[in-house]
């Protein structure tokens, strides 16, 4: 996509410079604001106004907002630098790279500062409300809700949450980690291990992953889930819980925006509910 007149004129306006389209994502450039290098993002103004919340609340976990207007939905945050994300740990260490990411996380979810209009967690449930698919078999989906009304029946603390930690979210400063990109929800912490234990780039490359054997990729999301746990001193059995929705919601949210199931959250799904997650 390309700006509007009137959302180009503002980047104008905001002294941003030299833009230059993101690989793969057509609502974001790189740019410059004096000297210093930032990220200028468009699309759905809902989901700009959601970031720029969630991103607000988080302080130094997070990039930093450096300017949003929620009428024409333009997001600019800083740039992190270098930059490069999680995955190659991952790939050397994955308890390392587990171990950073819910960190980060137990960042992110301290001392948050006051946020607007966030949407509760309990939204995600509308998910389970897709027609019946073929391709994702209706017993999984069912477990899946009846997991998910079980944890949206608990009383839990809540916070604002990421939505996506997962690798690609998580950027090298060069002194750390931070993140980007979050989806913006408020509810239960231990939901923030979700995207972690249902990402399927984390949890193996290569595309479409239809029919494969979910038991080591389970194995992986159970070790995952134990360390996050221990480096948050969440609940073990929500972040599992939160898991196997995870998994499951990916699914059917992969349908409705793409007419695709992926595979491997399904077989990691599967996986759990055939050992009792």
């Amino acid at each position: 996509m390309s700006l509007t007149a009137e959302q180009a004129a503002l980047i104008v306006e905001w002294g941003i410079r030299g833009l230059e389209q993101v690989d793969d994502h057509p609502f974001a450039w790189w740019g410059m604001r004096g000297d210093d290098y930032v990220v200028v993002k468009a699309g759905d103004p809902g989901e700009r106004a959601r970031e720029a919340e969630a991103l607000r609340a988080f302080g130094a976990g997070a990039t930093d907002v450096v300017a949003h207007d929620p009428r024409l939905g333009v997001l600019v945050t800083a740039r992190v630098l270098p930059g490069d994300d999680i995955r190659p740990l991952a790939r050397r260490d994955d308890d390392t790279a587990t171990t950073a990411i819910a960190s980060l996380a137990a960042m992110l979810h301290r001392d948050q500062r006051p946020v607007g209009d966030l949407p509760a967690l309990a939204r995600i449930g509308s998910a389970f409300a897709a027609p019946a698919d073929s391709r994702l078999p209706r017993s999984v989906v069912d477990a899946a809700q009846g997991v998910f009304d079980g944890l949206m029946a608990e009383d839990t603390e809540e916070v604002v949450l990421h939505g996506d930690l997962q690798h690609f979210n998580v950027l090298n400063t060069g002194a750390g980690w931070r993140a980007i990109d979050p989806h913006g929800w408020v509810g239960d912490p231990a939901f923030e291990a979700a995207a972690l234990l249902a990402n399927p780039r984390g949890l193996v490359e290569g595309g479409d992953a239809r029919g494969m054997d979910g038991r080591d990729l389970a194995s992986r999301a159970r070790r995952r889930a134990a360390i996050y746990a221990e480096t948050t001193n969440y609940d073990a059995d929500r972040i599992r819980a939160w898991g196997l929705v995870g998994c499951v919601i990916a699914e059917l949210w992969m349908i409705e925006s793409h007419n695709l199931v992926h595979g491997a959250p399904l077989a990691v799904a599967q996986a759990l509910l055939d050992d009792g997650w």
